[in-house]
């Protein structure tokens, strides 16, 4: 269920972003959609159809995020320093992949629930939203 969630808000996303040259909205949008859906699935731990219609929300955000944020260190960046910065970006992105596991299974051995590294995750994806808005739109939505 959750990933046809995400097949369906990736098109219709990715859709809206192209038709209506606009990448910051379609970017904020969906993370904060994967903050309220972690969030949720945390709160509603209790109920296994609540907690995976919240997971669902959070993986349409989440899922949705990635092909959108491509768009945006392209807009600003150009040559060598395109290159370069990508390399950074996936880097960076790879070693949280390694490390997030870990640091949710230790925040969840600290504090014996799921609950706190659901929201860490949601806290991660507000802040992302935050820093994707401090981008000047004129230089991203061409």
């Amino acid at each position: 269920m959750p990933f046809l969630a995400a097949l369906v808000a990736m098109n219709v996303f990715g859709r809206s972003a192209d038709k209506r040259r606009e990448r910051r909205w379609h970017l904020v949008i969906p993370s904060l959609m994967g903050a309220v859906g972690f969030s949720l699935a945390a709160s509603w731990s209790g109920s296994t159809a609540l907690s995976l219609a919240a997971l669902s929300f959070a993986a349409a955000g989440v899922l949705t995020c990635a092909p959108l944020f491509w768009s945006l260190p392209t807009a600003f960046l150009g040559g060598t320093a395109a290159a370069a910065g990508l390399a950074v970006i996936n880097s960076v992105g790879n070693l949280a992949g390694f490390v997030s596991p870990y640091m949710i299974g230790a925040l969840k051995d600290a504090t014996g629930s799921t609950e706190l590294p659901m929201y860490v995750l949601a806290l991660s994806l507000v802040v992302g939203a935050g820093a994707v808005l401090t981008t000047k739109k004129q230089i991203v939505n061409r």
